[in-house]
């Protein structure tokens, strides 16, 4: 006799017919899984700075040297970026990736083993360069997995995993580290890198450019590109788009929004501790939500205010951000001053909230000024400047902080207030190259299409 299959039989298929009609033949599992790799990647970038001052006290060095350790990792992943392309574009990229997991989790465990400050150093660089191997694979994949019509939310689930990923290693490692040592939480982070690394490895690799018949060269960054295309046949895009004035002005307020962030995020943990009635675990998982919190609530209102401005007039987006950016920097200025937690916690979620809600109009901006065919380029240089002053910041704080000494429960520590005072103003020189890129914007625009027939002639 016939039987009717079960309703939860049914719903269950349906379910998973319904994912792959959304997400193309592959499903979602792809993005799934190369999002959790960004996240246990941005995971153990977080682990550091929730444990800074934990590790500072047991190896004795300083905050100079501490912002080395923050500024290595980036410095490293230039090295290797270009590496990194050459291998997504000739090797098996699933297998790429899963090799990378499997030594990060090696070598953050050695994290766990180092005894002096050079060892320390040794062990990040080789993360920074491990971790970077995988950011074209990834990107890669995710373009062959998924067309264009859709690629854009796999996209938005793999940016918005290192967010996550940061405000959860630094909350997790504050914890972990003040209940059993700063060791175990560096050991703690290689555990899920090595079971994912299994299920990456078993992942189907799609053919190259299977999902979309245009070219995805320009994707990625600069570096990257340059490995594919060479510097020689970019250096006559990189001019074009330098020429634009208002692009140089986005440019320069983009990087230095970034590089604050940066900082901040790295030394965030630490100077709550110093300066605050906090501990370890009570600063990272403060900063963590800090971090977390007001990017979320400063990308989505940032999105839909850009939105809102850009039917007013052509450089409103410009405005929005210069402001938001001042904002910001005044906000922080306050945190930064011996104020009660009560204001300090609010203030900083919001300062972030506002240097964040600044990127979506920037983005927007340089779309607009720029033609398409050095679209890639630009956005590309503009990422480069950005990491450039990333990697600086962390180091410029510490050294700064160690120019003040204070005393911290009987040690001489630097002073991370008067270092995040002294750098946040730079926030308002960013604003201001934003506030004043906007009066070019109009022309900008209008001489895209002449820009755009210069390209095509060359």
């Amino acid at each position: 006799m016939f039987q009717c299959p079960s309703g939860g039989s049914v719903t269950s298929d349906l379910k998973q017919t319904r994912a792959k009609v959304e997400w193309g033949k592959y499903g979602r599992g792809p993005v799934v899984l190369l999002a959790l790799v960004a996240f246990i990647d941005s995971v153990d970038r977080g682990i550091l700075p929730g444990v800074l001052t934990l590790v500072q006290d047991d190896l004795g060095f300083s905050d100079t040297q501490a912002g080395l350790l923050g500024s290595i990792a980036i410095l490293m992943s230039f090295l290797v970026t270009i590496p990194a392309g050459y291998m997504a574009d000739r090797f098996n990229r699933t297998r790429v990736i899963a090799v990378c997991l499997t030594a990060w989790g090696a070598i953050s465990a050695l994290n766990a083993a180092v005894r002096n400050f050079g060892q320390f150093l040794a062990v990040r660089a080789a993360l920074g360069a491990g971790e970077t191997i995988d950011n074209p694979a990834s990107a890669s994949l995710l373009a062959d997995y998924y067309p264009v019509k859709i690629r854009g939310r796999a996209y938005a689930y793999q940016r918005v995993a290192p967010t996550i990923g940061s405000a959860v290693g630094l909350a997790v490692a504050g914890v972990i580290g003040e209940i059993f040592g700063w060791r175990v939480a560096f050991l703690v982070v290689g555990v899920p890198g090595s079971a994912l690394a299994f299920s990456v490895w078993r992942m189907r690799e799609p053919k190259r450019g299977e999902s979309d018949s245009e070219s995805t060269a320009d994707e990625g960054g600069l570096l990257e590109v340059a490995a594919r295309r060479g510097f020689k046949e970019l250096w006559p895009e990189i001019k074009c788009a330098l020429s634009i004035r208002s692009l140089r002005a986005l440019m320069i307020g983009s990087a230095i929004a970034s590089g604050a962030l940066s900082g901040f995020g790295f030394f965030a943990p630490a100077f709550y501790e110093r300066h605050t009635t906090f501990g370890t675990g009570g600063g990272a998982t403060a900063v963590g939500a800090v971090i977390l919190v007001g990017a979320v609530v400063g990308t989505i209102l940032g999105g839909r205010a850009s939105d809102r401005a850009r039917g007013r007039d052509v450089g409103a987006p410009m405005r929005l951000a210069g402001a938001t950016q001042s904002i910001a920097a005044a906000i922080f200025l306050v945190t930064f001053a011996p104020v009660p937690l009560w204001i300090r916690i609010p203030g900083q979620l919001a300062g972030v909230a506002f240097v964040v809600a600044a990127f979506p109009a920037l983005t927007a901006m340089i779309s607009e000024v720029v033609p398409p065919k050095i679209r890639g380029i630009s956005f590309a240089v503009s990422g480069f400047l950005a990491a450039l002053i990333s990697a600086a910041s962390p180091l410029i704080i510490g050294a700064i902080a160690d120019r003040f000494p204070i005393t911290v429960e009987g040690d001489i520590k630097g002073n991370l207030a008067i270092a995040f005072a002294c750098v946040t103003p730079l926030i308002f020189v960013g604003a201001a190259f934003v506030l004043n890129g906007r009066r070019h914007v109009a022309d900008d625009v209008a001489n895209v299409d002449r820009l755009s027939a210069q390209l095509e002639d060359k």
